[in-house]
C-alpha cells in the first residue's frame, strides 16, 4: 500500500496511519524502493548466511532493475547454496549475458556444474573464465582437477603447474598452491612415477603433516617402490590421521 493508492478524503488518524506503512514497508520491499537498497540487503544477508533472505531481496532489486549484475550474482550464490541448481544456473547466465566478461559469474556457473558432477560442462565454463583472467587461482585449481578427472592428464598437469605459479596472497590461497601441489603428485602417480609422486608427497606433508590424502599416496608411492617398511609406517599414519578426523564434528563449509 502506497500513500499514492489511497482515493478519497481520509481522517488525519486514518491517514497518518496509512503514511507509516508506506515509511515502513520502503525498507522490505515498498514501492519507493531502488534496486540498489533491496541489492544491500541480498548482500546483508549472504554475508549472515541467510539464503533465503538473499533470494528475496536480490528478487526484489532485479524486479526494479533486470540489469543488477550485483543482485543477479547474490541470488545465483544463494540458490546454488540451496542446491537449487536451475535457479542458479539462470541467474548466472544472466550475468554472462549482461557481461562475458565477468569472471566470477564464470566461474560460479561452472561450481554449479562441478557440485552436480557435470564435470564437462564445468570444465567449458572454468576454462573461459580462465580465458579472461589466466591467474584466477580457485579456477585453475578446479579446472585441473576437472581435467584429471576426465583423464586428460597431460592438459591437467598444465593447469596445476600454472596454478602454482600464481602469486598467493592469503592462506586459503596458500592452501590452494599446496593442493595444486598434491595433484601433480596423483598425477605422477598415475603415470607410475612412483619416485617423483613420492618426492611431492613428501614435499606437501613438510608443509602440512595432516594431509591424509598425501600420507596415502606415499605409502602407496613406497610400496610401489619396494618400500615396504615405509609403505607399512605411512599407511598407519594415514589410517590414525582418519581416526582422529572421524572423532572430531566436521566443521560448517564457508562460502566464499
Amino acid at each position: 500500500m502506497s500513500a499514492e493508492s489511497i482515493r478519497g478524503p481520509l481522517p488525519a488518524v486514518a491517514f497518518a496511519t496509512a503514511l507509516a506503512v508506506v515509511v515502513v514497508s520502503a525498507g522490505c520491499g515498498g514501492a519507493d524502493e531502488s534496486a540498489e537498497e533491496a541489492f544491500r540487503q541480498s548482500a546483508d544477508a549472504l554475508r549472515a548466511r541467510d539464503y533465503p533472505a538473499v533470494v528475496e531481496a536480490a528478487t526484489r532489486a532485479t524486479q526494479i532493475d533486470s540489469e543488477h549484475t550485483g543482485a543477479l550474482m547474490n541470488l545465483g550464490i544463494a540458490q546454488s547454496a540451496q542446491k537449487n541448481w536451475t535457479e542458479a544456473i539462470a541467474a548466472y547466465e544472466r550475468v554472462i549475458e549482461l557481461d562475458p566478461t565477468q569472471e566470477k559469474a564464470l566461474n560460479n556457473l561452472a561450481n554449479v556444474y562441478f557440485r552436480q558432477g557435470r564435470y564437462a560442462e564445468a570444465g567449458e565454463w572454468y576454462r573461459k573464465a580462465l580465458e579472461i583472467d589466466p591467474d584466477y587461482l580457485l579456477a585453475a585449481f578446479h579446472y585441473g582437477w576437472v581435467l584429471r578427472q576426465l583423464n586428460e592428464l597431460e592438459e591437467s598437469e598444465r593447469v596445476f603447474t600454472h596454478c602454482k605459479e600464481i602469486p598467493a596472497d592469503n592462506d586459503r590461497q596458500r592452501r590452494t598452491h599446496l593442493d595444486c601441489h598434491f595433484y601433480l603428485g596423483t598425477i605422477r602417480f598415475r603415470q607410475g612415477d612412483y619416485r617423483t609422486a613420492a618426492q611431492v608427497m613428501e614435499e606437501v606433508l613438510a608443509v602440512y603433516p595432516g594431509h591424509p590424502e598425501a600420507r596415502h599416496f606415499l605409502g602407496l608411492s613406497y610400496r610401489k617402490m619396494g618400500r615396504m617398511e615405509d609403505a607399512a609406517r605411512q599407511l598407519e599414519i594415514h589410517r590414525e590421521i582418519l581416526r582422529a578426523m572421524r572423532s572430531k564434528p566436521i566443521p560448517e563449509p564457508v562460502d566464499q
